[in-house]
């Protein structure tokens, strides 16, 4: 397929719920949405480089729901994880909050990725699908709870009262030696 206006090859794969397109990747005969990479553009194809697993996976966790790339950190969300912690790298191991949600934040260096952080909501429910979306640009991350239900409103006020089920809530971090949190509802 051509990519309008432009005259420049693209190819289309639908992963999950994720759309990936890549320009010029298809060679110049390829308009079935294929798979290739590379043909006959000059570009190298595509290699695996890592397989990144959570550090607590678990059974239906959705690892991989939402994912955002800076550079050399990528951020994983995984929203039925259901940790009842709170905050950073807390307590992975205590899965009294079912679909609460966590975000995995990984970083790479000379080609090898490790896991820097474990992030969950400062206020942790069950249900409140932390990590459904993730937002990252150099080093600040906004993270949607579409179901947080506090009835807080505006920044940083009562996270604790639960009366408006389903309202959702942001919360940001910031990068601080290691990821530091900053809520934001």
């Amino acid at each position: 397929m051509t990519f309008a206006g432009t005259g420049k090859q693209f190819c289309a794969a639908c992963v999950g719920i994720s759309l990936l397109v890549s320009f010029s990747a298809c060679s110049s005969g390829d308009e079935s949405g294929g798979t290739q990479s590379g043909g006959g553009t000059g570009l190298p194809p595509f290699a695996q480089q890592a397989y990144l697993k959570a550090s607590n996976t678990d059974l239906l966790d959705e690892f991989g729901a939402s994912i955002a790339l800076s550079g050399d950190t990528l951020v994983i969300g995984a929203i039925s994880e259901g940790s009842a912690a709170t905050g950073v790298n807390g307590d992975q191991g205590d899965n009294n909050a079912i679909r609460s949600g966590a975000v995995y934040v990984f970083t790479r260096t000379g080609g090898v990725w490790r896991q820097e952080a474990y992030l969950k909501a400062s206020n942790t429910d069950a249900g409140d699908l932390f990590g459904v979306s993730v937002a990252l640009s150099g080093d600040t991350l906004a993270v949607g709870a579409m179901l947080e239900g506090s009835a807080a409103t505006g920044v940083d006020r009562d996270q604790a009262d639960n009366s408006a089920i389903g309202s959702g809530a942001v919360y940001v971090f910031t990068h601080r030696g290691s990821l530091g949190p900053r809520g934001l509802s």
